[in-house]
């Protein structure tokens, strides 16, 4: 060894045990940061243009020939009465249906406790607003996006979708059909301001994140059910209506 590397060898410090700690403490920083943010990043830029306007929607309803109308649920209140956030959504897709965009509507939501259903109000107030019954189907088993997307897939058997959420929600509900072999467009239904929207939004980012690895890991929903034909009629998924008139 020459004399100059010598001298470059006993000037150079050794790496101690807290250096070593912190260059790894960076590492699993800088990979959770990537894990984190590029299913966030993948899921805005495959579908940011396939977020059309409710104009647009109609104007080219045509030339995509969509199955139905999916809504995604959000919570009722306890008279039954659909909350701000879901009566949007709902009144957005109800106008839609009623412009021509597709001739069904697919209600999904959470009903999996016995005083609880999401589905059972968004139908009823569908009806309410002038929605045949027999072009309302329900999913009773939407208790997270990805099972409804799911079911929409290998349940209704649907290839083309409208999906009708705010748009926070739009991006991973839509990378969830496509991932499942649903060609989607998102309409979304923000009329205006809602109470912690923040809260929702901090939650759907970790959301995307799970939900972009779920389909990785090929994850299964809650609950199986057999098909049910869109091209039939929806009060077959409507088994509340049954029992009442029993």
């Amino acid at each position: 060894m020459s004399e100059s590397e010598n001298q470059a060898h006993a000037g150079r410090r050794p790496r101690s045990v807290f250096d070593i700690l912190m260059r790894g403490l960076l590492a699993l920083v800088i990979l959770a940061v990537l894990a984190m943010g590029i299913p966030n990043a993948f899921m805005f830029l495959q579908n940011v243009g396939d977020i059309k306007s409710a104009d647009t929607a109609e104007a080219d309803a045509d030339s995509f020939d969509a199955d139905a109308i999916m809504v995604l649920g959000a919570s009722v209140r306890a008279d039954g009465s659909p909350s701000p956030i879901l009566k949007d959504r709902l009144d957005t897709a109800i106008d839609l249906y009623k412009r021509g965009v597709a001739p069904k509507l697919i209600m999904s939501g959470d009903n999996s406790d016995t005083h609880y259903n999401e589905v059972m109000n968004m139908c009823a107030y569908a009806i309410e607003q002038g929605v045949s019954k027999d072009d309302i189907f329900c999913d009773h088993a939407g208790i997270k996006t990805y099972d409804s997307m799911y079911r929409a897939r290998y349940v209704f058997q649907a290839k083309r979708l409208v999906l009708v959420t705010n748009e926070y929600h739009l991006y991973r509900s839509m990378f969830l059909c496509k991932s499942f072999g649903i060609d989607a467009w998102g309409v979304p239904s923000d009329k205006g301001g809602y109470t912690d929207m923040a809260y929702y939004e901090e939650r759907e980012f970790m959301a995307r994140v799970k939900d972009f690895y779920g389909v990785i890991l090929n994850v299964e929903p809650a609950t199986y059910s057999g098909t049910v034909s869109l091209e039939g009629s929806g009060t077959v998924t409507q088994w509340w209506r049954k029992a009442s008139q029993s």
